[in-house]
Parts: structure tokens; sequence; C-alpha cells
């Protein structure tokens, strides 16, 4: 936790807004639908009422940064989770959006990085001038974000498993990602492979700052400006794909060490809640998951 004493994006020492490190409307959305209270993997034994929130803005920015919210959760964020729309028409109000949600999430890692260093002076130097651009970018500055990429990957119901998929299978990937949100920084150093990733309840938002020679992210980026994105026949073969196995492990763990208790708590509410439990979009993802075991098992 950084207590910041001027805003991160202007500058201006004034003072600060609770800004939430993950879009409002993420945790609104997974508050509304689940079963009962919504816990965190650091901590599962404890339930929580609202995502991580740090005093980052001033009014101004955050004011900037909420209107970009609002046209991402009326055109593509609650479409796509209500199912009513899988391809999208947008504008430069996504590049921005997407680079604004990311760029919170690199500033605050940057702090992090260089405290304790943990990555080494290429990524670092990579990230430093990654955020400066995305700053200006963000505060009109500058019109474009160079060779800075944004991208979307709708992690969409999986229809086909390979047969050595089974680890994969036991890690519930519906649930984890449709029930989950996050927001962090990685670096693959090896491969010169640096972004951050944001997945919200399923909708995966990544700002790539430099990308290896063999990543392959097929109809997933975002221009900046008019485009169309489709939440099918996206392809990614990236080292990328370890952070999403990182994040069903973590939340595996997670699940694995919440205590007896707060267990049949859990339970309780599933039973008390009776048929209309089939109401909740959790239920469709413990659908889903049970149905990838059963194809893997008959392979």
């Amino acid at each position: 936790m950084y207590n910041l004493t001027k805003c991160a994006l202007c500058g201006n020492e004034t003072e600060l807004e609770l800004s939430h490190t993950v879009p409002k409307m993420a945790v609104r959305t997974l508050k509304k639908t689940a079963i009962g209270n919504i816990r965190s993997t650091e901590n599962p034994n404890k339930t929580i009422q609202d995502s991580e929130k740090l005093y980052m803005l001033c009014g101004n920015c955050e004011d900037l940064f909420s209107e970009k919210e609002t046209w991402f959760a009326n055109k593509v964020f609650h479409p796509y989770l209500k199912k009513e729309k899988a391809i999208f028409e947008y504008d430069k109000n996504l590049a921005y959006f997407i680079t604004s949600v990311n760029w919170r999430s690199l500033y605050l890692d940057i702090l992090d990085f260089v405290e304790h260093s943990v990555v080494g002076i290429d990524a670092l130097e990579c990230l430093i001038k990654s955020e400066k651009i995305m700053s200006d970018f963000l505060q009109g500055k500058r019109s474009d974000l160079g060779k800075i990429e944004n991208h979307i990957f709708f992690f969409d119901d999986i229809q086909e498993l390979s047969t050595g998929a089974k680890d994969f299978v036991d890690l519930k990937p519906h649930e984890t990602f449709h029930r989950g949100i996050g927001s962090y920084t990685f670096c693959y150093e090896s491969e010169k492979t640096y972004g951050t990733l944001t997945n919200m309840l399923g909708i995966i938002l990544v700002t790539l700052y430099h990308r290896g020679q063999n990543e392959v992210w097929n109809n997933t980026e975002i221009v900046n400006g008019v485009g169309r994105i489709e939440a099918k026949n996206q392809q990614i073969q990236s080292v990328f794909g370890n952070e999403l196995i990182h994040i069903m492990e973590t939340a595996k763990k997670a699940a694995e060490t919440m205590s007896v208790a707060q267990q049949r708590k859990a339970e309780d509410r599933i039973k008390s809640a009776g048929e209309d439990v089939k109401k909740y979009s959790i239920f469709q993802d413990w659908i889903n998951d049970m149905n990838l075991k059963d194809k893997i098992s008959d392979k």
C-alpha cells in the first residue's frame, strides 16, 4: 500500500480521491450476482465488501476516467455478461479505457518493482517509458501510444480441449475467471514480453509494452480509433498463457485453505438458495466446469 501525496496522473498536489484499482463496475456486478458474500484469494476466510481502493487520483482525473468507464460498462461490459452481444463496434473510448485501467496497475507495480528489485534493468526501463507514454496519452498530451498494444480477450465458454488438459480442467477455469477480478503487471524477461492484465469477470484487458518475436495475438487487438471486436475466434500463443494458469492455481490454493467453518457457511448459502441457485451465473460456470471433466474422461 502506497500513500501518494500528489495525483499519480497529472502530478498536482491536491486532495486525492479514493480510486478503485479495478473499475468499480466489476466488483458491483460480482457482488450483485454472488450467492452470499465475496472473498479475496489473499485471505479466503474473510469476506470483503469492495475491491482494492487507493488515494491515487485528483477529482479531475478521476472524473476523466469515470466517463470512459461508463462508456465501457454500457457498450461492452454489461451487454457481454448478459449475453446480449458478442460483436462490439467501438471508437477511441475503448483504447482510452483499457489504457486508463492498466496504467493504474503499471504505475503502482513500478513503485513495487523499484523498491524490491523485482525485474531487471531492461524490463524496468521499458515499463517506466511505457508508463510515461500512457500518462501523456491519458492527459491528451499525445494522440498515440507508440508501439504499446491494447488487447481484449473474452474468456468465453470452452468448447474443445486437448487430450493433455486434465490439470487445466481441475483448475475450474469458468468459475475462476467469470467470478474473479484482479490486475497486475507481468514480465517475461527472457522472451522480452512485458504487459499488464486486468480480469473483469472474464473480460481480460491486456496492455503489451513489448512482445517477443514468437507471440501470436489474433482477433484481440484494439486500435486507437474506430474498430470492431468479436468475442469469438480469438487465438493467443503467448507466455501470457502462463498468467492464466497462475490465476487459476492461485484461486485453487485459496479455496483449499478455506476453513471448514467457512466452507460450511458457503455450502449452507447454496442450499438455502434451493432451485433459485440456477438463476445465478455461477451455476452455469459450475455446469461448464463439470462438462469439461466429462469431456476429458471421454477421451
